[in-house]
This record gives structure tokens, sequence and C-alpha cells, in this order.
């Protein structure tokens, strides 16, 4: 009996406990009289995600609720606290002016058992400073205008492999998703890591089955749950974003690369090549074949997923609106005539309509719904009495930015007019950001431009694109993800013209 009392002690107590930290973790806005909806319990203000409702309608519900009542609001992600902004010239001043208190974006990364996680798109801190610095000159324009050649390489390949796919078949209609993902796949391949993938030929291709494993969820939700809210201690105890088989594949075929470049002189039009002269030059100091890998493959954590989900989209929104896929198709037209019919990199720059569809499909179809900093040291809000304290989350609602109809009137309605010189001129630049902005912004913001242009120029240069009967109208997400990612496959069809 005596252990009977003993366990039944434990469990109350345990649950009081528990109770009690959870109630002086949620009580936190009500007792400094900041706006806020009640938590749930464990969840938050997140209760709803995954079970009926996506990311993006949570935020939007909760910025349409409050705005015009307070520059920001209280939050709670989960168990983290979080400033949830609607002010767009405090949003600009914390992503910029003060971009020094909120470095971070509280992602989980483990440098000494994992690291690849110590990407760009995770760390922060110094780490990231010397990170974004070795990279910064990969990305200029005269970096990517080198690059050119092997992106166009890769959308040619795209072509052919849709020709031969409609050749072996009557059925015209293509999920486009999976399509795409093997284009930027290779894209990545080809440009980041110096390999000839072949995944548009070879589904089952070896460097696309380690790029699905990287990006495949080991842990349930409530594991990346823990790594979030418990970042230091998930450290200690050594939890991994990566397998090892994949740590080990990507540092073997960058390692075999550098090895044969170095011993032969090869050069090439790649990322890769920038790299091994970085590692060569006296500028930085001297990147160990770790370190390459992991810039390497910050493309593949920046750009596979992001890049497949915003293409796809606008391929959709294309099929969906006739007269705006048919003023693209006659700028393209236009502009390749100047160029003896060929694309160069002048040329793509010349497609500022193609451009504007582009923004407006991420205006529309934001990758993320929410940009997210944390707190790195106290921080006093301007004009006002409260203070964001250290390592409270701060969340930026993108997508229920772009959809506020007091900016984009018909949000819903998909017009790339909306990003005309003008029209963008006459808007807060806070107002649009598909790419994040200050310091932290998107450093592939040019590259993934270039990769999704090109590609959508090859295919709407021989390709009108339609839906199907299987498209889905409207379109709907993923309650379960925390980016972009249609609820049902894509199914468009690509008739030759």
């Amino acid at each position: 009996m005596d252990i009977l009392y003993f366990l039944l002690y434990f469990i109350i107590s345990s649950s009081l406990i528990i109770y009690l930290s959870l109630r002086k973790i949620y009580s936190y806005w009500a007792e400094r009289g900041i706006l806020h909806d009640k938590p749930k319990f464990f969840s938050g203000n997140f209760h709803e995600f995954g079970k009926t409702k996506s990311a993006y309608e949570i935020l939007r519900e909760y910025y349409e609720k409050y705005k015009g009542k307070a520059k920001f609001v209280g939050i709670y992600f989960l168990l983290r606290r979080s400033v949830f902004v609607i002010d767009f010239e405090l949003m600009k001043t914390l992503l910029i002016k003060d971009f020094d208190y909120f470095t971070g974006r509280g992602t989980y990364y483990n440098e000494k058992d994992d690291p690849l996680s110590a990407n760009l798109v995770f760390v922060e801190g110094e780490k990231w400073r010397k990170s974004r610095a070795e990279l910064n000159p990969c990305f200029t324009l005269g970096k990517l205008k080198f690059m050119f050649p092997a992106a166009m390489d890769v959308a040619n390949q795209l072509v052919q492999v849709i020709k031969e796919q409609q050749l072996s078949t009557s059925n015209q209609d293509i999920e486009i998703e999976s399509l795409i993902n093997r284009y930027i796949i290779d894209l990545v391949g080809s440009i980041g890591f110096g390999l000839n993938c072949n995944s548009l030929k070879n589904p089952n291709a070896e460097f696309k089955k380690m790029v699905e494993r990287s990006f495949k969820l080991r842990y349930h939700f409530v594991m990346y749950s823990f790594m979030y809210v418990f970042p230091n201690l998930s450290r200690k105890l050594g939890i991994k974003y990566y397998t090892a088989d994949v740590q080990k594949f990507f540092l073997r075929i960058v390692n075999e690369t550098v090895k044969y470049r170095e011993e032969t002189g090869d050069q090439r039009n790649d990322f890769m090549n920038l790299l091994i002269e970085l590692r060569n030059s006296h500028k930085t100091e001297s990147l160990s074949i770790q370190d390459i890998t992991t810039h390497a493959f910050t493309l593949l954590t920046a750009g596979v997923e992001t890049n497949t989900a915003a293409m796809s989209f606008c391929l959709y929104e294309l099929a969906l609106n006739q007269d705006v896929q048919d003023k693209a198709r006659t700028e393209i037209n236009e502009v390749l005539t100047r160029y003896d019919g060929k694309l160069n990199y002048e040329g793509m720059n010349e497609l500022k309509y193609l451009q504007q569809v582009f923004f407006e499909n991420l205006r529309k179809h934001p990758v993320f719904p929410f940009d997210i900093r944390v707190c790195t040291k106290d921080y006093v809000v301007p004009d006002s009495k409260h203070i964001i304290e250290k390592n409270t989350s701060v969340i930026i609602p993108t997508a229920a930015i772009h959809y506020d109809p007091e900016i984009y009137p018909n949000p819903e309605q998909f017009d790339p007019e909306r990003f005309s010189v003008d029209e963008v001129k006459k808007r807060h630049p806070m107002a649009f950001l598909g790419f994040g902005d200050g310091p932290r912004v998107c450093i592939g913001k040019k590259f993934a431009i270039m990769q999704i242009v090109v590609g959508l120029v090859m295919i709407l240069q021989n390709y009108r694109i339609l839906p199907t009967s299987k498209t889905p109208i409207p379109m709907k997400y993923k309650t379960n993800k925390l980016f972009a990612e249609a609820k049902d496959e894509i199914y468009l069809k690509l008739e030759e013209i």
C-alpha cells in the first residue's frame, strides 16, 4: 500500500507542478497587459494547427482580429511566447534598424553532432555572420551570370523530358510538383555540387533519393516541438536533424569533387567552383571540406522544397489565368527575338512582366506563412514602455499581410500588375515579404528567381499550360505543414505549341 500511496502522491504532485508551470508560462502576456487570445496548454494559440486549420489560416485570423488595435499583440507558439507584429514601421525597425537584437530565427541546429544542420538557414549569432560573409560573394550578379549556362542546361533537359513523357503516353496530364521537384534537384545538384544528377530522367537517381531522405521527417511533431522549445537541452542530448547516411553521402561527394578539381585544375561555372576558389583564397579562413559541404547543402535546405512549391504554384496560376499566360509568352517571344531566339542572362533580366508574375505568385502563395526572429537581448519597443525580453520570439505574419485587402484589393485574384514599378512604389516596403527583409533577407533571392524564371521561359516557350479535371480548384494547403504545400496533387496539361 505504501508503494501505491507513493505513486499516487508522485503522480498528483508531478501533475500539479506541470500545471502550475504551464499556467505561469501562459500568463506571461496577461501579466503585462498585452492583447492576446487565451492559449491552450502545450499548443498555445496553435491548437487547431494540423487538425482543422493551416498556419496560414491561423495567422490570418489573428492578424485580422487585432489589426488597428495595437502595434503588436501576444501569441503563444507551443510553449514559446511570441510577439505578433502588426505595425509595418515596427516590422521595419525590428528587421532592419535594430537587427542586432533579432539576429536568429530560433531554429534548431547541432553543429557538433549534425554539422549539415549548421548551415546558413539555421545558424545564428557569430556563426551566422561568418557564414553569411563567406557566401555573400557567391551570390553577386556577376556570379549569377557565371552560373546561368548551367541553369539553362538543366532547363533544356526539363523540356526534353516533358517531350519524351508525352511521346510515350497519350495522357498529357502531368503531376507538376514531382516534375518541378526533379528539375530543382537537378539544378541545385548541378550548380551546387557539380553533379549530373539526372533525376529528371531517372526519378530513382541516388542524389534525389538522398535529398528526399534529408527532408524526410525523422520524428513526430512533438519531438520537433521539443527541439524548438529546448534547443540547448536537445544539443546536449545529441538530437540530430539528419541521419548519418545523409551526412556521409554529401560529405563524400563534395570531398571527391573538390579533390578531382584541385588535382586536375578542372573549372566549371558553378557554385562549387566558387567555394573552391574561396577555400584557396586569402580573403577568409581556409574552408574545410565539411564547411564547403555545409555551404553547398544550404542550397538544398533553402532552395529545394521552397522553389519546388513556388514554381509549381506559379504554373498553376498561369494555367488558371490564360490572359496572364498569353501576356507572359508574348514578352518572352519579344525578348528572345532580340537575342536570336536563345535566352541569355541579359534577356532573362528584361523579362519584367514574367518577374511580376513570379512576385504575384509569392504574394498569393508565400512559401512560409510567417517570418520569425528571436530576441537576443532585452529590447525596449520604440515609443512605448513595453520590453521584448530576451528569448522572446517575434512573428512577422507574411501571409496575412499579403492577403490584406487594404493593401492588395481582391487578394484572392491573381494580378501581376500589382508588382509594376508604379504600384510597388505606392506600398510600404514591408507590404511584401516573399523573401523576408533586412540583413537576414534570403541570400539566394536572385538565384531562386533565376532558377524559376529560366524554367518558366522554357515551358512557356514550348507549351500552353492548361487546367485539367484533376486540377485542385480552389487551392488548399496541407494543414500539418508550416510551409506552403498543396493539399492535393497539382495536375496540369501541357499542350505543345
